[in-house]
């Protein structure tokens, strides 16, 4: 074989041997997924589960989607995660996540692929889990028929219709006299003045901890009480309507706080983002996580508390108020 052959041989297979080299990264690991439910025909309001497993190495970080209010066609009633190493091959493990579904609508669905996302050090596999068909039936066919009677009606010995609705009417007349009575009572008494934005979020702050929510593990109800008084507090000292705003909303009116500063506005729309599966999914934070949101409100309320002369305006419009509605009352 002359020289020149043997180069034109070399050349491809170099080339062949670098090209795989290149593509070793994107095989770093190996993942391997697969989704299922537990029952794959079901009746209009029955439950099943619906459940995705990761197969990984055990030191990776594995994203598995999160289905907080509907899946597709189907409505999350609960949604657990779990990362198993008991059985396994050695350096590996296993992440299941399990979502309890149920829908009240009849007819052949798929439940759509869900995308996960596993990451060891710089390398990141993504893969997809396969769809999943669910049928689900009525419970009826739709071509029963009523029950006919078979002896004439019994004789009903509950007083008469005409009574009842005599005996209804007297009652809402009694009632709607009673809410006149206790209003002209307590009316006079009005109302005790709401307590400044930066005093009331104090003091619910305090309320909040002495349940000892975290303490307890119910995350829930802790981040469900904090979200709300961040957004009282900010919705009443900037006058901006939050309250009631979606995840969506929320960034866009953010955005136009006058007053707030730009670090505030970011960190008000990722408590909200953050803690969206805590409150609806049943999912958990870190324990320094936790720390770290319950910090940032103190932080929120003493950097953008009012000023001394905010405060004094503040007295004095209220004030102006109460005397406006007392001699209106004159």
């Amino acid at each position: 074989m002359s020289l020149f052959s043997c180069k034109s041989l070399f050349r491809p297979a170099a080339l062949a041997v670098l090209f795989a080299f290149c593509a070793l990264p994107a095989f770093a690991f190996d993942v391997s997924v697969k989704a299922n439910v537990d029952n794959a025909q079901v009746f209009v309001g029955d439950m099943f589960n619906y459940e995705i497993q990761v197969t990984s190495p055990e030191n990776a970080i594995v994203d598995l989607p999160s289905f907080v209010g509907n899946l597709g066609s189907f409505e999350v009633k609960e949604m657990k995660n779990e990362k198993v190493t008991e059985g396994m091959p050695k350096g590996t493990a296993k992440f299941v996540w399990l979502a309890t579904l149920n829908t009240f609508v009849s007819g052949d669905f798929l439940i759509a692929p869900q995308q996960v996302n596993a990451v060891v050090g710089n390398d990141t596999v993504k893969v997809n889990t396969d769809p999943v068909a669910v049928k689900v039936s009525m419970r009826t066919t739709g071509e029963e028929t009523d029950i006919l009677e078979a002896e004439d009606p019994l004789d009903d010995p509950r007083l008469p219709q005409w009574l009842y609705i005599v005996l209804i009417v007297l009652g809402v007349v009694l009632l709607v006299f009673l809410g006149w009575f206790l209003h002209k009572k307590f009316a006079k008494k009005g109302e005790a003045p709401r307590l400044p934005p930066y005093e009331e979020a104090v003091l619910a702050l305090k309320e909040l901890r002495q349940k000892n929510y975290l303490a307890e593990g119910n995350q829930g109800d802790y981040f469900m009480a904090l979200g709300f008084i961040a957004r009282r507090y900010i919705e009443r000292r900037f006058d901006v309507d939050i309250l009631d705003a979606t995840v969506a909303e929320l960034k866009q009116r953010m955005s136009h706080v006058a007053g707030l500063p730009q670090a505030y506005k970011e960190s008000v729309v990722t408590l909200a983002v953050e803690t969206e599966p805590v409150k609806f999914a049943k999912m958990k934070l870190e324990g320094e996580r936790c720390r770290f949101w319950d910090e940032w409100a103190d932080r929120l309320l003493e950097d953008t508390k009012p000023t001394p002369e905010e405060e004094q305006a503040k007295k004095e419009e209220l004030k102006a108020v109460v005397d406006a509605v007392r001699a209106n009352r004159k």
